[in-house]
């Protein structure tokens, strides 16, 4: 899937620009992605998981700084106002794309993703140790992948929950520009 090769592009150039100890730039490496799974297969410009992908990091850089600082004085957890940050930059910035492509906006990411925020982090981590344990021990590694399945089933509940609940989500017509 685009997210995952832009992840795995993005993550390599990182670690590489880490070691040589050069200063990352996040739009290079958003830019490499894009080309690089573009060159791939040019198709993807259309594909509603590379367009909210790149979508969604553009607004991380762009979008979720400037919203963090505005919740600053808040009475709410630094944690808390950094995940309704981003949750609510990503979800401006690919409301066009799902209006669009799906005719629906979610009403309620932000909560979403807030009770999904605390299992992400050990969600990656496991992912990548799953990897690097893959090529060890497989056994080890499906050890770790279905103790990783847990935090992703616990995700998918959030989304699930949340999505099931009255009003989470705006409909609509689609309107006709072709991209379908």
């Amino acid at each position: 899937q685009p997210s995952v090769v832009r992840a795995g592009i993005a993550g390599a150039v990182a670690s590489l620009a880490w070691l040589s100890g050069r200063i990352r730039d996040a739009w290079y490496v958003l830019e490499l992605g894009a080309v690089a799974l573009l060159a791939w297969n040019p198709y993807l410009v259309f594909d509603a998981g590379f367009q909210l992908s790149f979508a969604a990091v553009a607004a991380i850089f762009l979008l979720a700084p400037p919203i963090v600082r505005r919740l600053e004085g808040y009475p709410m957890p630094q944690k808390v106002r950094e995940g309704v940050g981003l949750s609510a930059a990503c979800g401006i910035a690919t409301a066009p794309i799902l209006w669009l492509q799906f005719g629906a906006l979610p009403v309620l990411a932000i909560a979403a993703n807030l009770l999904a925020e605390p299992a992400i982090a050990p969600l990656l981590a496991l992912a990548f140790v799953t990897a690097g344990l893959d090529a060890v021990s497989a056994p080890s590694a499906a050890l770790v992948a279905s103790v990783n399945g847990w935090l992703a089933a616990y995700v998918a509940a959030c989304a699930h929950t949340v999505g099931a609940l009255p009003f989470a989500q705006v409909h609509g017509d689609i309107p006709s520009l072709g991209f379908r």
